[in-house]
Formats: structure tokens, sequence, C-alpha cells
């Protein structure tokens, strides 16, 4: 049964159906204290309870200063926190060699099989020496296929020793699956507790532009290094050291192409073999005999060419955009400067290839890139995109709609694509620009904004003070993340309806519910900073819903507590806990008619005789349009 129906459909209309508008009826808060809230809702994933006292203690500019420097901040919890997560802690070699290791183990059972089907259809077979040649399931894009994975929800598991033996083999194969519920948890621990908050709100910022989606191959544990070692040592140096970094990450390379992107040349039969030896070795193709590979590989072919898809995105999602006036034929030599750059299977580390590489001469929106350059190529293009003005006016606009609003203003933009420019494109230059701008410090700026799903889901777990727990107790602490990984990579619709239907969900597999699935968004554009998308009424339905999971203990890794909102308040004086409840949760930013439909529909008359239900009325505060903006 949907849980909305515990408050009653017209109720969730009421709250619901004003969130599009943008304009503010009755009192709203105005003032210093205002300005507090509104940076604190923009540079962190909500405020915390005293957040804005210690703000007002400290001084918002020194508050925003510390912010900007946050090697200064002491996250050292956080990090703990962190440590637990086994395969984060694992170098990018020792990464690559589990997703292969898997591989091979999973072509290895696969053979097996084959033999055993075979000898049992005709036992004839088994002797003859006929090779088998079935091959590990292969993905759509050529990688080898994920592994066979654990179904069922937690708690259906706990409760059949059987089938939660079964689980816990399948998932103990399947640490690439594990990787991907690993990260999720991670980025949700940090939104939540980390006292770093701007860092991670530009982490979320730019790992959504430089976006890489975990289902296709092997990203789904590259992501690890992507998310460590590509993104966040950047987010505060130049935008141009940060576009290299994302140009030579492995994850990078394998979704967007360009680890095939090579020119066409000839190659003869004793290459052709052994690199058919080594892709078979890797699980990445179907296994011959020698005798069929000799007569596959008898004569030289031409092999390689140019993929243009890195080509495309580099410029059209990543530095300049879709309006800077390049051509199909800019798109063309950018993927030629980029031919040979690829990474290490085995390794995964970047590689470059010299003789995978275009050598002839280029022509780079006007630029010409002398012929013979090999890697250099790819780099001088990096130089050209990152110095052009459209990048700095591109990538300014995005920092401006993620801060200021969907629609930043024109004079800000130019402004904010002026520093970057000035500063050679300093990130952290560029970031206080914006957040000491009048115009992100304007009250038109505040409340303008719907949070996204991870925005609004992390901001009612800190705002409520509720606990996030993510790291269950073994053998769950590998189960768990292994099973929402497999859902996440839809490894079957039974699955994903078990999770989705257990009475208790994590707080990351409501990611999935609420529409935004960590580092699973398919499109290489990301989750965008329109924030207008997030508004549906299905959309907003969900959020109420999951509102009332957090209130009545249905999130599994969260810990919720009324008492910390009401401070004590009797429950017998429900007017006083409203009032409570609103100047916690919305600091008594609340219109009339949300008050009005909060205390029609969750504070007792007087003389009732009832006593308010606190878990209903925080879940519909949490629900109501004041708290879904920003």
């Amino acid at each position: 049964m949907n849980p909305i129906r515990s408050v009653g459909m017209l109720t969730a209309a009421l709250l619901l159906a004003r969130l599009p508008a943008t304009a503010q009826e009755g009192p709203a808060n105005v003032g210093d204290r205002a300005e507090i809230i509104h940076v604190l809702n923009r540079v962190t994933f909500g405020p915390e309870q005293g957040d804005v006292e210690a703000v007002e203690k400290m001084g918002l500019h020194n508050y925003i200063e510390q912010q900007l420097h946050p090697e200064s901040i002491n996250d050292s919890a956080v990090d703990q926190e962190i440590a637990q997560f086994d395969l984060l802690q694992m170098s990018g070699p020792e990464l690559s060699k589990v997703f292969y290791d898997e591989a091979k183990q999973r072509l290895k059972e696969k053979k097996a099989q084959a033999a055993q089907f075979a000898a049992e259809a005709n036992p004839a077979m088994a002797t003859t020496g006929m090779p088998m040649t079935d091959a590990p399931p292969m993905a759509a894009n050529g990688a080898a296929a994920a592994p066979e994975t654990p179904t069922g929800s937690p708690q259906e598991l706990r409760k059949k020793p059987g089938q939660l033996r079964d689980a816990l083999a399948k998932a103990a194969k399947a640490q690439t699956i594990e990787a991907i519920g690993e990260i999720e948890e991670a980025k949700l621990v940090r939104a939540v507790d980390s006292k770093r908050q701007l860092q991670e709100v530009l982490v979320d910022f730019w790992e959504n532009h430089f976006n890489v989606d975990v289902k296709k191959g092997p990203d789904r544990i590259l992501e690890i290094v992507e998310d460590r070692d590509v993104i966040r040592p950047h987010i505060w140096g130049k935008f141009r050291d940060l576009l290299e970094a994302t140009a030579k990450s492995p994850a990078m390379l394998y979704y967007l192409d360009n680890a095939t992107n090579t020119v066409a040349h000839m190659q003869g039969p004793g290459a052709q073999r052994a690199r058919a030896r080594i892709l078979q070795a890797l699980g990445l193709a179907p296994p011959t005999d020698e005798a069929t590979m000799v007569a596959a590989t008898s004569t030289p072919k031409i092999v390689g060419g140019i993929n243009e898809n890195y080509g495309r995105e580099i410029m059209e999602l990543h530095t300049i955009g879709v309006d800077a006036g390049y051509t199909q034929k800019d798109v063309q030599e950018v993927a030629r400067c980029f031919t040979g750059w690829t990474f290490d299977h085995q390794t995964g580390e970047f590689l470059f290839r010299p003789f995978q590489h275009d050598q002839g001469s280029k022509i780079v929106l006007g630029h010409v890139i002398p012929a013979n350059g090999g890697m250099q190529d790819g780099e001088t293009v990096l130089d050209i995109l990152a110095s052009s003005p459209a990048c700095a006016h591109f990538i300014s606009r995005e920092l401006c709609q993620r801060f200021v609003s969907d629609d930043p203003p024109a004079a800000l933009v130019d402004r904010i694509a002026g520093v970057f420019t000035q500063t050679q494109g300093d990130l952290r230059a560029v970031t206080e620009a914006i957040l000491t701008s009048p115009e992100f410090l304007s009250p038109s700026s505040f409340n303008n904004k719907i949070k996204s799903p991870l925005e609004f889901a992390v901001s009612a777990v800190r705002a409520s003070a509720s606990t996030l727990e993510p790291r269950q107790p073994p053998p769950f602490d590998k189960l768990v993340p292994t099973l929402e990984g497999a859902g996440v990579l839809g490894r079957g619709a039974k699955a994903q309806d078990r999770l989705s239907h257990a009475k208790q969900q994590s707080l990351n597999w409501h990611m999935v519910e609420l529409g935004e699935p960590l580092f699973a968004c398919t499109p290489p554009t990301g989750y965008g900073e329109n924030s207008k998308k997030w508004v549906s009424p299905g959309a907003l339905i969900e959020r109420l819903n999951f509102a009332l999971a957090l209130t009545q203990q249905q999130i599994s890794d969260v810990k919720f507590d009324a008492q910390k909102i009401l401070g004590g308040i009797d429950l017998d004086h429900p007017e006083e806990v409203l009032n409570r409840c609103i100047a916690v949760l919305l600091d008594n930013n609340v219109t009339d008619t949300t008050r009005a439909v909060l205390t029609k529909s969750a504070v007792p008359q007087p003389g009732s005789g009832q006593t308010v239900n606190p878990n209903k009325l925080i879940a519909l505060i949490l629900g109501s349009p004041e708290f879904q903006r920003k």
C-alpha cells in the first residue's frame, strides 16, 4: 500500500500542488538570519540544527571562507567512516584486477558448465577433445557481463538461512557489484556527515558535469578511481587540470568509448592472434581453439577506426557547450587528436598507444595542429578548449545555475566568466566570486530552486538530526551493497521489485525510488542543474513517501528520533508542538496556506482529548513546499 494514504491524498495534493511556483506567499524570513539560511541551503546539503547560530557567531564571511578552504576543517570522523568500505581503499590496479579476475572466473565456470552439459547430452563428446567455445555472458558494449548476483531484500534473507547462504556465496564472487553499493553509500555518508559541506556539493556538481555511468562494463568499479583520484583532488585547482584528469580517466575513456578510438591500421596475423588471446584471457571475447583462431587470422586486415563520441562530448558537455559554433568537422578533428588515448585493461591505468594514433595534421576550431604530434595533439586540444572564452562562459553559467538560480542573470555569468579567464580557470576563485556576489546574496535568490532528490533526502536527515549508519554488521555489510548494486545495474526485475517493496529500504535505495540513483545517470549529461526538471506529481508524492518512511523508522540505515526536534515539549500541547516543528525544520518560514493544511491534517482540535502525532506532523512538514525549496 502506498504510504501516502496514511496522511490522505487531499493533504498531499494541497501541499504539493503549490511547489512549482517561485513566489512566496505570506510572511518570509528577512534580514541576516535569512541570508545565513540561504547560504547554508546552497553551500551545504541542508543545515543541521544549530548551524544557523554557529554561523551567526563566526560571521557569514568567515564561514564561506572556511568552506572554501576545506583543508582547514577537521573531517577525521568521516574519514574513519569511509575507511570501513574495503573496496574504496583499493588502488586502480587492484580494482582492475578484481574486475578481470571475476571475468575470468565467470568464463571458467561457464566452460565447465558447457562441458558438463555436452557430456550429459552426448557422452562421446566428453572424450573427443572437442573444444568448448562457450563464452561468459557479454554485455551489449562488448565487456564481460556482470557476475551472477544475489536477489531478495535483506529482511527476506535474514528469515531464510538457505537463501542467505546462497546469497552470500554469490556476493563473494561479485565484488564489482558490491563496489557500486559501496561508492553510493560513501557518497551519502559524506553528504550527511561531512563538515566540508561545500566540497561535497562541488564534488556532486563536477561528477554530474563529467558524468560516468556505473552501469557500463568495468566502470562499475573504475568509478571508485574516478571519484577518489580524478574529481576530488582537482575541484579546487585549475579547470584545465581537472579536464585533463577526466580525459585520462579510465572510467571516462571507457564510458565515452575513447578507449577504442584509433586510427584505422593494418594488422598482421601474428598481432591479431596476440590480441585475440589477450581478450580471451581477460574474458572480453569468446574462447576459440587454435585451428579456428589461425583460420580467422590468416590474412592481414584493417582494424580500428575513429570513434567520435568523446570528441563530441568534450566540447558539447565538458567545455564550450553546444552553442559555441563548432562543426561536425571539428568533432572529427578532435576525435583524431585523441586517437590512441586508452587504458591498460589489466592495470586500470591511462595509456597512450602511439601506433593507434592518427599522426596527420589537424585543424581544431581554427587552430592548426601539426603532423606527428603524438600524444601532444590531445594535450593541445585540452589547451584550446580550456582557454576558450566559450568555455569560461559555459562553466560559469553552470556553476551559477547550481548556486544562484536556474536562469542566472547574464551580467553575473559574464562577470564570473571574466574571473575564470583572468585566473586561468582557478575553480576556487570562480566559486568564491559566485558565493560573494550580490546576486547570490540577493533575496530574489532565496528559495528559488527546488532540491534535487539527493539534496531533499539528505537535508531531511540532517534537519531532523537523524543519524546515518550505512555499515550493517557482518555479513550484511558486504551483502547489502551487493544487493543494491545489482538492483542499480538492473540485474532482474524481481530483485529490484523485492528491494522496492521491502518493509524497510536503505537511504541509498530510496535514491533509486526518488529518481536519482547515484552514479547511474545513463545520458552523458549527468543530472542537470535546472531544478525545475525534478518537479512532477509522481516525483513529489515519492518525496512525501520518503518523509513518511523516515519518520516511521522505515529507512533501514537511518535512526530518527522525534524528540530531537520536539525538545521535550508535551504532546498534550499540539499548538506548541506545531510551532516547535515549524521553527526547527523551516525556521518559521511557512506560508499561511501550509500552516492551515498542517493544522487541519496533523493537529488535534482543542478539547478533542487527542495528542498530536509528531511523526505524521514532521513528515508533512518535510513534504511541504517550503522544505522542498532551497
